[in-house]
């Protein structure tokens, strides 16, 4: 055994005599370090807005003397205007809101003919007035499109409306319906029962309540009140769910009228009690979630990003739903993506449980307060596993050492100082595979490493202190990561074995080591071809889904099985895992068997 380590070791030696392929080995863990520092410049730059390019120049709202005139207005080269003796610049998200508004207002002023009489005209300049003035308090106090208060204004304006209406409800009904037609349409009839037909102590209590909303609504935006914002939104979710359930009845209703359009009418229910639950499941869920842990909307933080997925997946969940096999086959397009039925069962399935998945991830980080990797998609950890395809540039080093080691030797004739040496042809032969091997595997590991730790050096190690989450619970990042790394040297095996393999057989370095690089090559192309275009299931059992198994790996999902984008099939990795090694091996036993039975006459 003593002797055997002893030719392993010289015959690492004589490899890294080869100047070639020691610079190609230092070259690959120089990468390893040089992307991390290379992604923080980049990074760098970017945040100090090298190279990007900003629609508008970030300025605050000024306040000018007062009695000053407005700004005269240049639609597309306007900069900033000025109203009631405040300037709003065009980076302000209610600027043109209010430039539009004070445009419109000046046409119809020049365009009188329009307006059926001179109330209507009147009554809609003053509805304009209001709508000015609504989102001028918006844009004194929010100066940026993230800032969520701004989300108040478009939720609000309804409230504006119906104040204006209750406020002019003694003008004349045509004329005020025409004016409140020109912001937002409403049918005579809805007009009717929803203003005018109300008694007027009901209308005098709708305004005051319409009063105290919008006052508590400028309250917010001047405050920045939070947990008041939560309140009225929460508030603002509860009467859309009122409003829904009224369109509900109002559809019941039609059922009766007109039954032969039961089944549509009865979809137009589904959808609005579809509504109704994603607002009663999700959305008011979530706004409770953000009162409790005080996460603002808008601000960047894993916090919102966590939010955002749970939000989206909930969605996703309210409309994903396995249809019957008597629907399936009706739909053409499903019978070609899936196949079978069982086959879209399954996919749909998955999908529902990653889904579900996914959004107790998020859960369980915002419970912790503690991110899981996908939500901090640039820091150390997220680098750190996305470099796993650092083993595809391995496996293709690895074919390079691997198709010339042998090959070389025949090539050259130094095969026959091999033979004279005390060794049997099966000890020189694992000598020559395992020292190969070896370097392959040191150039893997150490740039591995030294990319983790470089990442750690640019962009915080304290994301490495993080736990990752799954479904039973919470695991580190090292746990997390190791078995993905170690993973990933199958392919690098194999590829190494095929080379080897080759090298023994063609005693041809060019053919040796072009063949597997060819086919390494070609297995990438062959997979984004057939993912796309729908992949047979039997290739889920050969090599080729398994050659790029970084690929699966620096994917988020923390299943075994993946789907091959959108072909329906489904592989197993373990399996592919197994496959690999099972074939390396096969690989490095023929290898010997051939070796042993070749005649060296050269």
């Amino acid at each position: 055994m003593k002797g055997f380590l002893k030719q392993v070791k010289f015959e690492i030696r004589n490899i890294i005599k080869s100047r070639f392929l020691l610079i190609i080995g230092i070259l690959l863990i120089a990468a390893a370090v040089v992307f991390p520092v290379i992604n923080l410049a980049a990074s760098r730059k970017t945040s100090s807005g090298g190279g990007v390019i900003e629609p508008y120049p970030m300025r605050s709202v000024a306040v000018d003397m007062p009695g000053k005139m407005p700004m005269p207005i240049d639609p597309g080269m306007q900069e900033s205007i000025t109203v009631d003796g405040v300037t709003i610049y065009s980076d302000n998200p209610f600027f043109w809101q209010i430039q539009s508004a004070i445009q419109e207002k000046e046409w119809m002023e020049n365009d009188q003919g329009r307006f059926s009489s001179p109330e209507a005209l009147d009554l809609t300049l003053s509805l304009m007035d209001e709508e000015i003035k609504y989102y001028l308090n918006f844009a004194k106090h929010v100066t940026s499109y993230a800032d969520y208060r701004s989300d108040l204004a478009w939720r609000s304006t309804d409230s504006l409306y119906d104040k204006f209406v209750f406020e002019h409800i003694d003008a004349p009904q045509e004329a005020l319906l025409e004016a409140v037609s020109q912001r937002r349409y409403f049918e005579p009839e809805l007009f009717q029962t929803k203003y005018l037909d109300l008694a007027p102590e009901d209308r005098l209590a709708e305004l005051e309540r319409l009063d105290e909303e919008l006052t508590t609504l400028y309250s917010i935006v001047e405050t920045n009140d939070f947990p008041k914002y939560v309140e009225m939104r929460i508030l603002q979710e509860n009467n859309t769910i009122s409003d829904l359930e009224d369109q509900i009845a109002i559809q019941e209703q039609e059922i009766i009228k007109n039954p032969s359009q039961e089944e549509i009418i009865n979809n137009m229910i589904m959808e609005l009690r579809r509504n109704i639950k994603m607002i009663e499941e999700n959305t008011i869920p979530i706004l409770q979630l953000r009162l409790e842990k005080n996460i603002i909307p808008g601000e960047d933080t894993w916090q919102n990003s966590a939010l955002s997925n749970i939000e989206m997946y909930r969605q996703q969940l309210t409309y994903t739903e396995i249809i019957s096999e008597e629907e399936f086959q009706q739909q053409m397009w499903l019978v070609q993506q899936y196949r079978t039925y069982q086959n879209y069962v399954e996919a749909i399935q998955k999908q529902i449980d990653n889904m579900n998945n996914e959004i107790i991830i998020a859960e369980k980080s915002i419970d912790a307060d503690k991110p899981d990797m996908k939500y901090v998609y640039n820091g150390s950890r997220n680098r750190t596993v996305r470099f796993l395809n650092y083993s595809v540039f391995v496996t293709l080093f690895a074919v390079l050492l691997g198709g010339w080691l042998m090959a070389s030797e025949f090539q050259q004739g130094t095969i026959r100082l091999l033979m004279i040496r005390p060794k049997t042809r099966t000890k020189i032969l694992a000598a020559k595979f395992l020292s190969a091997l070896i370097i392959c595997l040191v150039v893997y590991a150490a740039g591995s490493l030294l990319n983790a730790v470089t990442n750690g050096l640019c962009f915080g190690f304290a994301d490495y202190a993080f736990p990752n989450y799954t479904i039973s619970g919470e695991i580190g990042f090292i746990a997390y990561y190791l078995p993905k790394m170690l993973a990933c040297i199958l392919p690098i095996l194999f590829g190494y074995a095929t080379a080897f393999l080759l090298s023994v057989v063609v005693k041809n370095v060019a053919v040796a080591i072009a063949l597997p690089i060819a086919g390494y090559i070609g297995s990438m192309i062959f997979m984004t071809v057939f993912s796309f275009r729908g992949m047979p299931k039997w290739l889920t059992y050969t090599p080729l889904p398994y050659m790029q198994l970084s690929t699966y790996l620096t994917q988020a999902a923390n299943n075994q099985y993946f789907d091959i984008y959108s072909s329906g099939v489904t592989v197993n990795l373990t399996y592919g895992m197994i496959l690999l090694a099972v074939l390396s091996v096969l690989f490095a036993v023929l290898s010997s068997i051939v070796f042993q039975k070749r005649d060296i006459v050269n």
